[in-house]
């Protein structure tokens, strides 16, 4: 699933060439369980004649800014992509909706699994109310150690899903969490309750970092996803643990072990990442300090 390092990146793509647009309609959809608000005739003409005024990011939220205050949003879920294309340009593949402009130009969306969603609020409170349960943006300049210490505090649980919950903090998937917790040298199973101020301040240090270095690098390809351009990422070239099992480790040579928490694929170093008190593992732990990799 796109997370908030691929989101941004579309988001800024879409940003250099979406302002100013009018919107024709709704020219093609295929699938209009993607169309959460309205059925795709309705859709179609509470969107003609308007314009575009800002794109923005909420989470893993694409948020369209449109005149008379109306707000196109579109989740990407596991597979979903947005382009724009000229008209005449040959349709993407899975494409289910398109939204032409009067400029010849329009946005397709993309999405070989048909999760994605679109929706259309006829007003920013409405946006707004939708929004409202989300937890804070991890690379705004408000979003301090403190405040993520406030989110974590009297929170009980495993490390690895907590992250991933949208309430505590955003646009962090399996990706970035399993990034972050190798970065911070904490288990996937660490029990929240239990860091040391000192843990919490890597694991702040950590996410900021991964994903400041994902955007930089316009985002993870592993499998479908495209920025803005139609182009693959180039963070995938920098995972130090994702889909890295029994790979070296960069930091110690200790094979990437990988296992499932919460239902997720979780990919940890065993040495470098102590498994917790409590937690029983079964699986080997070999150990070599000899380290020669380029990418440490």
């Amino acid at each position: 699933m796109p997370e908030l390092p691929e989101v941004e990146t579309t988001v800024r793509d879409l940003r250099r060439s979406l302002p100013g647009k009018t919107i024709i309609g709704v020219s093609f959809t295929d699938w209009p369980n993607m169309l959460q608000t309205h059925p795709p005739d309705v859709l179609g003409q509470l969107l003609a004649g308007e314009q575009v005024l800002e794109v923005n990011r909420r989470a893993k939220y694409v948020l369209i800014m449109l005149s008379n205050d109306k707000h196109l949003v579109f989740h990407r879920k596991m597979t979903g992509n947005l382009f724009v294309r000229q008209s005449e340009a040959e349709a993407d593949k899975y494409t289910h909706f398109v939204m032409p402009f009067n400029d010849n130009t329009e946005l397709r969306f993309a999405d070989l699994r048909k999760f994605g969603r679109i929706y259309l609020f006829l007003a920013r409170d409405e946006l707004d109310q939708y929004l409202s349960k989300l937890g804070p943006e991890p690379l705004l300049d408000e979003f301090t150690e403190e405040v993520f210490t406030s989110q974590l505090k009297g929170r009980k649980g495993a490390l690895k899903p907590l992250l991933l919950n949208q309430n505590l903090l955003v646009g962090l998937g399996n990706i970035y969490v399993n990034e972050a917790l190798w970065v911070s040298q904490l288990h996937p199973q660490r029990q929240a309750d239990t860091l040391t101020a000192e843990e919490r301040h890597e694991l702040y240090l950590a996410i900021r970092q991964v994903l400041t270095t994902a955007v930089e690098n316009r985002g993870t390809t592993l499998s479908d996803y495209l920025d803005g351009e139609g182009q693959k990422g180039r963070n995938q070239e920098l995972l130090k643990v994702h889909e890295r099992e029994n790979q070296p480790c960069y930091r110690c040579d200790t094979p990437i072990v990988k296992i499932n928490v919460g239902q997720r694929g979780t990919y940890f170093c065993p040495v470098c990442q102590p498994v917790p008190e409590g937690v029983i593992m079964n699986y080997p732990v070999s150990r070599n300090r000899k380290n020669n990799h380029p990418n440490p």
